[in-house]
């Protein structure tokens, strides 16, 4: 899915690589670390913080919540820093990094659409690294269900992986398409929905 993301937004040269380097660093360390954190947190607690999580980045992102647009992108060890905690968080949440490091990107003065192409490319790092860490950290489950390979069910990323591959690109192409605000008010309203799904 990532793959496919990011070569629609390099086809349009919104992908800003430097950025990516530096936060990838960070990513590959703060996953581990979050596939840690995760497999000790019972399976009905995680959903709870899940659910929240994606309400307040909801909440967050409809209404523009943020500090003002600072002067620019931190440096390299800035940039690790934001790609440790972005992968940390995105492995106990199971989610590409995108409603953490679009919002970073966007207060470090990153042009919307930029901030979204940059992110479809830090979700590649995030997700090897973290199925990697699940994968390892679930290996000897016995309370696991058939098809698993550690904590990663087989038919699901069958499913999720096969129909997201094909509507990547299309997503990517929406979003140099739509207005930034519009933008932020979609993903907000998907996130709403994703978080209260899991609270209830």
């Amino acid at each position: 899915t990532s793959i496919n993301a990011v070569l629609e937004h390099q086809r349009r040269g919104a992908v800003r690589w430097q950025l990516v380097r530096w936060m990838t660093v960070g990513i590959l360390l703060g996953a581990g670390f979050g596939a840690l954190t995760a497999a000790s947190i019972k399976g009905p607690q995680l959903q709870k913080i899940i659910g929240v999580f994606a309400l307040v980045v909801a909440v967050q992102m409809a209404l523009e919540l943020k500090p003002k647009a600072s002067a620019g992108v931190p440096g390299k060890p800035g940039l690790t820093l934001a790609g440790v905690i972005i992968g940390w968080a995105s492995a106990i949440f199971g989610i590409g990094g995108g409603s953490l490091s679009v919002p970073f990107l966007t207060w470090r003065s990153v042009p919307m659409q930029q901030a979204v192409a940059t992110s479809s490319a830090c979700g590649l790092p995030i997700a090897a690294a973290s199925a990697l860490s699940f994968l390892l950290l679930g290996w000897h489950n016995p309370q696991l269900p058939e098809w698993s390979l550690g904590f990663i069910y087989l038919p699901a990323l069958l499913g999720i992986a096969l129909t997201s591959m094909f509507f990547a690109r299309f997503g990517a192409r929406l979003a140099h398409k739509l207005s930034p605000r519009l933008l932020k008010r979609l993903f907000a309203l998907l996130l709403f929905c994703v978080g209260l799904n899991f609270l209830l």
